[in-house]
This record gives structure tokens, C-alpha cells and sequence, in this order.
């Protein structure tokens, strides 16, 4: 499988708060679009649904802590830069 998030192997990917951001927006366009199905079934994957979505936005705010972690350290310079930690 390819990769998909930025990183010095992967320069054109995605960066992790974008993509997280636009997965919680596609699942709420999906549960929007069952919200009128009231049977047992929809209300169930609806809850499973809005639960992804905090769980997606948890990991979005977490991603965005690091980055300002990170910003506080040292400037970004990009996926092709020097690593601000590590190697």
C-alpha cells in the first residue's frame, strides 16, 4: 500500500490534521444523509458514526498539540528539511 501522510519519503502527501479534518467532514455528509432512517439498524451506525467523528476530532486536536510542540522548538522546514527530533 502506498503511503499517504507527509514525511521526508512522501513529500506530496497529506499532512494528518488536514486529512483528519476531511474524513470527519465526509463521515458527517454520510450520516447526514441517513439522519431522516429512524429503524434500529441507521440509529445504531449513526451513533457509530458521530462516535468516529469525536474520536477522528480527538485525534485531529492531538495532532495539532504536537505541531505546536513542534513550532515551539524550531521552525518547519518542510517534509525535505532538517527533522526538528529525532534522526
Amino acid at each position: 500500500m502506498n503511503k499517504i501522510l507527509m514525511s521526508v519519503t512522501n513529500p506530496n502527501g497529506f499532512k494528518l490534521e488536514l486529512l483528519l479534518k476531511q474524513l470527519q467532514e465526509e463521515v458527517a455528509e454520510k450520516t447526514a444523509r441517513v439522519a431522516h432512517d429512524k429503524s434500529e439498524l441507521a440509529e445504531k451506525v449513526k451513533s457509530n458514526n458521530l462516535q468516529i467523528i469525536k474520536l477522528l476530532s480527538e485525534a485531529e486536536a492531538l495532532q495539532v498539540e504536537s505541531f505546536k510542540l513542534m513550532a515551539a522548538k524550531a521552525p518547519d522546514t518542510g517534509p525535505l528539511g532538517y527533522p526538528r527530533i529525532g534522526k
